[in-house]
């Protein structure tokens, strides 16, 4: 009897034993699957961390290349400004030129009395024979060409009709009567802003348009047997209206090239005088 109680005994041990055993087990696995857990989750956050980490990198050199190019742009603006109010004050001396010349009641204040008898009748005749395109100020020495017949809208392009009677034009003044004189070609502009991107792209403003048709339409007198050295070209844009800009009349006639008739060697006193004034307007004295 004392025999089989003593062997339920350990029966009953062996039995809590393996039950602790198996509790322990358990838990063991439990945490093995928390630490697994854990260890994914840090990886996670590693990798998070990383990449968050090259998106600031990403941001911070992007920021940095900004900074530089926003840098860039100001010193680019800053020069442009600084260009820009060289290339106007140079325009406010050439435009103050025609001017004195404009004002003119008559030649003799260039030292002439008036343009010869014979170089005046052509010119009379011309101006005659194209009372569509062309007048004539016999007063002033001025040819002035309508400009809406000379050029399209925006263009630079000399008309065909017109490259016709320019060339007519420089048969005139490469005769014997104006051996003595020679051209300044200014263009003209109505107020209207430029608006196409394209024609913008090539002209910026009325200034460079009516500046890039005046050259045109020297060229065409070169290409006519006009000698170069005896040709000035100068835009005065839409700041010297002759007519209202608020009509459409106005603008038209606002449009235009005028030609005048000057003394020989004007040319060049005109472009020493600018480009010395240039030079110390770029040297500050």
């Amino acid at each position: 009897m004392r025999g089989g109680m003593l062997s339920m005994s350990v029966v009953g041990c062996l039995g809590l034993t393996l039950a602790s055993g198996c509790v322990s087990l358990n838990e063991h696995r439990r945490l093995q699957a928390a630490n697994r857990t854990l260890a994914a989750e840090k990886e996670a956050l590693h990798q998070e961390l990383f990449d968050e980490r090259s998106v600031n990198d990403n941001l911070r050199n992007k920021v940095t290349s900004m900074e530089r190019e926003r840098s860039a742009n100001g010193e680019l603006l800053s020069n442009l400004r600084s260009e820009n109010e060289l290339l106007d004050k140079t325009r406010q001396m050439a435009l103050s030129t025609l001017e004195e010349m404009q004002n003119r009641q008559t030649l003799g204040e260039l030292g002439l009395s008036k343009l010869p008898a014979d170089l005046d009748a052509k010119l009379k005749r011309f101006a005659d024979a194209h009372p569509s395109e062309v007048s004539y100020d016999s007063t002033s020495g001025t040819i002035k060409w309508k400009g809406d017949l000379m050029f399209a809208p925006g263009s630079d392009v000399v008309k065909q009709s017109s490259a016709n009677s320019i060339a007519s034009f420089a048969d005139i003044i490469r005769s014997d009567a104006a051996t003595d004189f020679e051209v300044i070609v200014a263009g003209h502009t109505d107020n209207t802003p430029i608006g196409k991107p394209a024609t913008r792209a090539k002209h910026p403003n009325n200034w460079y348009l009516s500046a890039h048709r005046a050259i045109a339409v020297g060229s065409v007198l070169q290409k006519n047997g006009y000698p170069g050295e005896r040709i000035g070209v100068m835009g005065c844009g839409e700041f010297r209206p002759i007519a209202d800009n608020a009509t459409p009349q106005g603008k038209s006639t606002n449009r235009r090239v005028e030609i005048y008739l000057v003394p020989r060697g004007t040319v060049v006193h005109m472009a020493s005088s600018a480009g010395k004034a240039s030079a110390e307007l770029a040297t500050g004295k």
